[in-house]
C-alpha cells in the first residue's frame, strides 16, 4: 500500500497536469477574440452617469455599429443631464473609438503579451464554468485591466472582468474600478453589463452604468 503522503502527491500532480498554464489559457481567449473581431455586429447602449458630489446625473443613448477593419461607430440618440457628465461620457465613448480600431485592438486584449497571469482556481459565473484569472498588465495603459477575470472553460471566452484601469483614462475619471459582464448573442461573446465606480479630487466620487440591448450579428 502506498503511504499516504505519496498518493496525495499523485492525485495533487494529476490535477496540475489536467488543467492548462495560464498562458495557454490566454493564447486560447486571443484566439477566440481574433474570431470576434471578424463579426460585424450593431447594439444600443445607455451610460448613465451619477456623481455624487455634485448630485449631478446625465444619460445617453447610443447607437454603435462594428466592422472588421474599421472598428466602432456611434450614433447619439438621446443625451439628458449635467453637460460635465455628459462631456465626460462623450470622453469614455472616444476612448472606446480609439481601442476599436485595427491597429490598437491586439494592444488592449486580454492577451499573452498583455497580461501576465496567475490562475486563482475555478468558479460558476452568469452559469459558466470558468478559469479564474488574477490578470496583471504588462504596461501602463488605459485600455488594460488589473485585476481578475472570468474565462469560459469550454470556449475561453471573457465572461467577467473585474479590475482597475492600469493607467489614467482622464482627470475626471481617473482609474475607475470597472465590473464587466459578457453574454453570448447569436454564438458571439459580447459585453452585456458594465458598471464603474471611481473618484479624482476634480470630481469626487461618480457612478457609471452602461446597459447593452439590442444586439444584432451580421455573418
Amino acid at each position: 500500500m502506498m503511504p499516504v503522503m505519496v498518493v496525495a502527491a499523485l492525485v495533487f500532480a494529476a490535477t496540475v497536469g489536467s488543467q492548462p498554464w495560464t498562458q495557454e489559457i490566454l493564447g486560447k481567449v486571443a484566439e477566440t477574440a481574433a474570431r470576434r473581431h471578424t463579426v460585424s455586429y450593431s447594439g444600443t447602449r445607455t451610460y448613465a452617469m451619477r456623481n455624487y458630489r455634485f448630485n449631478k446625473e446625465a444619460r445617453v443613448t447610443v447607437r454603435m455599429t462594428y466592422q472588421p477593419g474599421e472598428g466602432k461607430h456611434f450614433t447619439v440618440l438621446d443625451r439628458s443631464g449635467s453637460d460635465r457628465l455628459l462631456d465626460i461620457i462623450q470622453q469614455i465613448i472616444d476612448t472606446e473609438v480609439e481601442a476599436s480600431r485595427p491597429g490598437e485592438i491586439l494592444r488592449k486584449g486580454l492577451t499573452p503579451e498583455n497580461y501576465a497571469a496567475r490562475l486563482r482556481g475555478t468558479d460558476t459565473t452568469g452559469g459558466r464554468e470558468c478559469w479564474v484569472l488574477e490578470v496583471k498588465p504588462r504596461s501602463k495603459s488605459k485600455f488594460l485591466i488589473n485585476g481578475t477575470a472570468w474565462v469560459d472553460k469550454s470556449t475561453f471566452d471573457v465572461v467577467r472582468l473585474d479590475g482597475v484601469t492600469s493607467a489614467s483614462l482622464s482627470i475626471w475619471v481617473g482609474t475607475p474600478r470597472i465590473v464587466e459582464d459578457r453574454a453570448e448573442f447569436d454564438g458571439i461573446w459580447l459585453p452585456a453589463r458594465l458598471k464603474s465606480r471611481s473618484s479624482t479630487l476634480l470630481t469626487g466620487e461618480s457612478e457609471l452604468d452602461i446597459a447593452y440591448t439590442g444586439y444584432q450579428i451580421q455573418r
